[in-house]
């Protein structure tokens, strides 16, 4: 997805990211009540499941508004825009290339609305289903039960050792202001990383508890 996708940011985002990592360990993330059937190359099947865009925003949305942030997506010249808004006026947008338009307006409709579902997610770190990706990698076929998730388009991760010198780097920070440099390195750099749920996110979340108790 990588090729298909274009990331900008203001000039500061120091405080931005601070409103991100309070976002991240306040969200309550969605329940995954719809339900995806995999077709395996050997010809047996699994299931996972996944929750959908509106189930996303309505999890979202007291924690983006408890930390001054808001998201705002729209589609201008055959790319989905999604801006994530600060109160002190810094952003963070992402740019996305749309599939080309098709007499299917169903499918079309639903590939649009799995991009934006994905680009909502991704900005703001929310786990929004189980991770599939391993058996995508080996050739498995996912058909969605429920409107479709098929754009062809897969994310990039992050490698063991970009997790290994994040992690290293958090746990070394040893005054509050060091952890949202961190953060903000790899939030440009790895975006992928500062996604809720990865190791590195947690062991920020830990830091920030850890300097927060020993404030009180």
């Amino acid at each position: 997805m990588e090729e298909n996708k274009r990331v900008f940011m203001s000039n500061e985002i120091a405080e931005i990211s601070a409103a991100l990592t309070e976002f991240q360990c306040a969200i309550e993330h969605p329940k995954l009540e719809k339900e995806v059937s995999v077709k395996t190359r050997s010809g047996s099947s699994y299931k996972f499941k996944y929750a959908d865009l509106s189930a996303c925003v309505k999890a979202a949305t007291p924690a983006l508004k408890a930390s001054g942030l808001a998201v705002s997506q729209i589609i201008c010249d055959n790319m989905l825009v999604t801006m994530l808004l600060h109160k002190s006026g810094q952003w963070i947008k992402s740019e996305m290339l749309l599939p080309q338009p098709s007499t299917d307006y169903q499918s079309y409709g639903s590939a649009i609305t799995y991009l934006k579902r994905y680009s909502y997610c991704a900005i703001l770190g929310i786990v929004a289903d189980t991770d599939d990706d391993a058996n995508m990698a080996c050739g498995n076929e996912a058909q969605v039960n429920d409107r479709n998730r098929s754009t062809g388009i897969r994310s990039i991760a992050y490698t063991g050792e970009q997790l290994k010198q994040a992690i290293d780097e958090i746990n070394a920070v040893d005054y509050p202001e060091g952890v949202q440099e961190v953060w903000s390195k790899w939030s440009k750099s790895v975006p992928a990383l500062c996604q809720n749920g990865t190791d590195f996110y947690k062991a920020v979340c830990a830091k920030n508890r850890q300097f927060k108790n020993a404030n009180q």
